[in-house]
């Protein structure tokens, strides 16, 4: 039950609004028609400014008095009657936003989502008729032959997890076939053994996953495990869908919330554990201000509650393996099964039938064919990722914003930044006109392989051409990075080409991410199936192929440490034009930090010049800088406020400051 006034007469209030600023709590009078419904963590409107200019905001806590020195606006409405936000969720939004130098509203707008008034009538009336000490909606029964009992090690496991420890497990490699039937990935099938397992103990679960196809995995396996029905967290879902999912996770009673970057803020009962699956997978890196990736949400979280924390991977990230290697994370002591992984190197391919993979590749695949399904992965979508000019070979730029071009398809060029095409493209170094194709991406492979693998079944699956599930009948199937299809029963053969051009990216997590994208393919074989990594050289390869991951990544945290790169330190990106940023650095003196820059940004045409300065310091010392940079971002923010105090509102000045913390591209080139 949420908190009552009790006969005190003030409210304080966060503000609903983007404003830096008005980051803080307002304390406003509760009148006496309101003061029997008012509850804490209820959506209000509430005066500011002026009496007849409202705003929205939430109830965090009551008091007897104010510091206000004035006489108080009253709250003048509640806007609906539940309590939206729970205490746990408000501490965890304020901490991590001040670790972030961010706002704790920004935050509340990824925790909570857009009231649907139909939805949460329809759920109270539920709750009525309920009772409010009735038992959750069991939901469908479950056949016997799908009763699932857990194992004695994951008794253990789920054990660990309720009082609280921090743990780090690599999943064996394979998919699973669950008593329903379908295929899903062995790691979705653990997690949803774990979390099961965590629930039968009285306690609610949340499992944090990159995408959709991760999504739809994981509640398979706890449909088939006998939990048709956890709370679904998802982009894909209606307004209302989502709505009514949050309203479940509001009742007080254990729930498995399932979702992605945003169900790390979910309102849970009781909560045991928070899993997150593939945490180096840039796609839960938050695109949203304060951008807070949700494993640091979920560090923060787990402190604060007590619950326990599991980070699960194929390949652990630099930032799980720098809290192992402190202590402070528990990595298993069993390692998983993995899959054979053979290196096709220059002993292997004594020469090239002239196709996209050397010969000894194409003996593979075309023997793996006779039994089942080969994934091919490719480090790019399209038909060919860069275009040179034909007469002087220089890379072609693109005319509109300097980004490269290359072929999106067969004869059609455009800018792989922007997305213009180079209809009128002219070489800036010999003045030619004519583009030539360099490399291969998804569709030139499919093209070569139809006519390589004559008669053999070939399949895409990219961005563009997505496919989830495969079946077990032979076919080549080539995918992009990150949009492997599973098969039926696994693949036979998994290989893996482009080695050199992915290890080659100009990104401070090239060697990271390629053991991530090879581990996450290479266990999508079968038991008995093979993973074929057909070029490449160098430790990452050899790390991959012998399975010494964790000493490569511990030798990484150590170079990185020499180098003060993330995450052996943290960095904070400061961005805006040049007085701004000069005077937001200048609040760091005699803090003992490294300022590289500020350096000149791109620009669009017509706007001032921006620069951005990148700030390196010590976990110690992340509180104070967040404290001093978000000071600066206020007094910067309530400047131009108050210059352009009476104009017409638009959009951000050009020049305003903007802080970016953690940025896992910030040393990308």
């Amino acid at each position: 039950m949420s908190e009552r006034p009790d006969g005190r007469r003030v409210a304080r209030v966060l503000l609903d609004s983007s404003l830096p600023q008005l980051d803080h709590l307002f304390d406003y009078a509760i009148p006496d028609e309101l003061a029997d419904e008012i509850r804490v963590g209820q959506r209000v409107r509430v005066p500011f400014r002026s009496q007849e200019r409202k705003s929205f905001g939430y109830v965090i806590e009551f008091t007897d008095r104010s510091d206000f020195g004035g006489a108080l606006s009253a709250v003048a409405e509640i806007v609906s009657p539940v309590p939206q936000l729970t205490p746990e969720v408000w501490r965890l939004a304020r901490a991590v936003s001040d670790r972030a130098g961010g706002s704790a509203g920004d935050i509340l707008r990824l925790a909570i989502p857009t009231r649907h008034i139909r939805v949460e009538k329809k759920h109270l009336a539920a709750l009525e008729a309920a009772g409010q000490g009735a038992e959750p909606d069991p939901g469908p029964d479950v056949p016997p032959a799908q009763r699932w009992a857990p194992t004695v090690q994951q008794e253990e496991t789920a054990a660990l997890l309720v009082s609280g420890a921090r743990l780090a497990v690599t999943p064996s490699h394979g998919p699973t076939r669950l008593l329903t039937g379908e295929w899903v990935a062995g790691w979705a099938l653990q997690l949803a053994e774990v979390a099961l397992t965590v629930f039968a103990r009285g306690r609610s679960v949340i499992l944090v996953l990159p995408d959709y196809r991760d999504l739809d995995q994981v509640r398979d396996a706890l449909a088939a495990l006998g939990h048709p029905d956890p709370v679904r967290v998802d982009s894909r879902q209606t307004g209302s869908e989502r709505y009514a999912a949050f309203l479940r996770s509001l009742d007080t009673e254990p729930r498995i919330i399932v979702g992605n970057r945003s169900a790390v803020y979910a309102p849970a009962h009781s909560l045991g554990a928070i899993v997150v699956w593939d945490d180096g997978d840039p796609v839960l890196a938050e695109p949203l201000a304060p951008y807070v990736h949700p494993r640091d949400a979920a560090l923060v979280r787990a402190e604060q509650s007590g619950a326990g924390l599991l980070f699960a991977a194929h390949s652990r990230s630099a930032e799980v393996q720098r809290l192992v290697e402190l202590g402070y994370v528990r990595a298993e002591s069993h390692p998983p099964r993995r899959t054979r992984v053979i290196h096709a190197d220059a002993s292997t391919t004594p020469d090239s039938v002239g196709g996209r993979v050397p010969e000894f590749a194409a003996r593979s695949i075309r023997q793996a064919l006779r039994e089942g399904p080969v994934l091919v992965q490719v480090a790019t979508p399209g038909y060919a990722p860069v275009a040179v000019c034909g007469d002087c070979g220089d890379l072609a730029r693109c005319g509109h914003c300097g980004g490269p071009i290359g072929f999106r398809e067969a004869k059609r060029a455009a800018c792989r930044w922007c997305g213009e095409y180079a209809t009128k493209w002219q070489c800036g170094t010999c003045d030619g006109r004519r583009l030539v194709e360099r490399g291969m991406g998804s569709q030139r492979t499919v093209e070569q392989f139809e006519r390589q693998f004559s008669g053999a079944r070939v399949l895409l699956s990219d961005g563009e051409h997505p496919r989830e599930r495969v079946d077990a009948r032979p076919a080549l199937v080539v995918a992009t990075r990150g949009a492997e299809p599973l098969a039926a029963g696994g693949y036979r053969l998994v290989v893996l080409l482009d080695a050199e051009r992915l290890l080659g990216l100009e990104t401070l997590r090239a060697g990271e991410d390629c053991l991530r994208w090879w581990e996450n393919a290479a266990a999508l074989a079968a038991p008995d199936g093979a993973c074929l990594v057909a070029s490449g050289g160098g430790p990452v390869v050899r790390a991959f192929v012998t399975g010494r991951i964790g000493p490569w990544l511990h030798e990484e945290l150590l170079m990185r440490q020499e180098l003060a790169y993330p995450p052996a330190v943290r960095v904070a990106a400061v961005t805006g034009g040049r007085a701004e940023v000069d005077r937001a650095l200048a609040t760091l003196d005699g803090l003992g930090v490294d300022v590289l820059g500020p350096a000149p940004q791109p620009t669009d045409p017509g706007d001032p010049p921006l620069v951005r300065a990148i700030v390196r310091f010590e976990y110690a010392k992340g509180a104070e800088v967040a404290k001093r940079l978000r000071g600066a971002l206020v007094a910067d923010a309530a400047g131009s406020s108050a210059r352009n105090r009476g104009k017409a509102p638009g959009r951000a000045r050009p020049g305003a400051l903007r802080l970016r913390f953690d940025d896992r591209s910030v040393f990308d080139g």
